[in-house]
């Protein structure tokens, strides 16, 4: 599908990507990730997995894999060796909503690598299957937010606490299009607690930027992506997006170019160049926030 084809859904830049292009390309110079750390929550899934290959492409020093599922890990711990890269890659097993858990996973990270880490990408989630609100098994319904907020907030707390102390980490929360529109289009309707949880842990990470303001937080709608998650509550009627958008844009995204991006939520289907374009204005109007506007 074109750049330039009509989307579906409201856009802020003219150019709408399905497939990665020229400039958020792993290969540009000006997104090198040499010599830095990266850490990826969820990286055995699809999109977490493409991320994982596009930041070894950008050079990374480390790429450490968190994810549940062991198998998946060593068999793309084995596909990104293949690559030829010089990357280390660190496939650890983790359960991001064990507080202990992921104080000891980055407690290991720091010590294996030999040094602060420089960008997280917060990839980690979880939806349910698509069920009218009186339907939920309130557990079931709660998973939602152990994962989404609970987990995702535990791995951002203890990123701030290794991160790299230089003023160029780089915190990238995968939240979702649905945290912020699609209600009365009735996009939301079965989905309750997965709109509420990408809400929550995108305002949370707004939080977070003001608090510290030596990170740079960005919360990413990752396009529409067709993954087992998405196949698994049937929601594959709008999968439009390559895998390998949302994983470039993140690459871009954790380079100087993206810097005025901070503390804000973009998707990776608005082209970069003309949000560079854009950029005095995204600062003077202070756009692409989550608030309530009319008052």
């Amino acid at each position: 599908m074109a750049a330039t084809e009509q989307p579906l859904l409201p856009q802020f830049t003219a150019q709408h990507h399905h497939e990665p292009y020229a400039a958020i390309s792993p290969s540009r110079p000006e997104l090198s990730t040499a010599g830095k750390v990266v850490v990826i929550t969820g990286a055995a899934g699809g999109i977490g997995s493409a991320m994982s290959r596009a930041f070894v492409e950008a050079g990374a020093k480390d790429v450490v894999l968190l994810d549940l599922n062991q198998t998946g890990l060593l068999k793309l711990k084995a596909e990104l060796e293949d690559l030829g890269s010089k990357s280390k890659i660190h496939p650890m097993v983790l359960d991001i909503t064990n507080p202990l858990a992921v104080r000891d996973a980055f407690n290991t990270i720091e010590a294996v690598v030999g040094r602060k880490i420089d960008v997280l990408v917060n990839n980690a989630g979880y939806q349910n299957i698509n069920k009218p609100v009186l339907d939920f098994d309130i557990d079931e319904w709660w998973k939602c937010f152990e994962i989404n907020v609970k987990g995702s907030f535990l791995v951002a707390v203890e990123f701030l606490r290794h991160c790299s102390p230089d003023n160029n980490s780089v915190l990238i929360n995968v939240s979702s299009i649905l945290a912020h529109y699609g209600v009365r289009q009735g996009y939301c309707t079965g989905h309750s607690a997965y709109c509420a949880s990408k809400l929550a842990i995108t305002k949370a990470m707004d939080v977070l930027q003001e608090e510290l303001p030596m990170v740079r937080i960005v919360n990413l709608h990752p396009g529409l992506v067709p993954t087992a998650m998405s196949a698994k509550i049937g929601n594959t009627a709008y999968s439009l997006d390559s895998v390998n958008l949302p994983a470039h844009f993140s690459v871009w995204l954790a380079s100087p170019e993206a810097d005025f991006l901070k503390g804000r939520l973009v998707w990776s289907n608005w082209d970069v160049e003309e949000m560079k374009s854009r950029k005095d204005e995204i600062l003077e109007k202070d756009l692409l926030r989550i608030e309530l506007t009319g008052i």
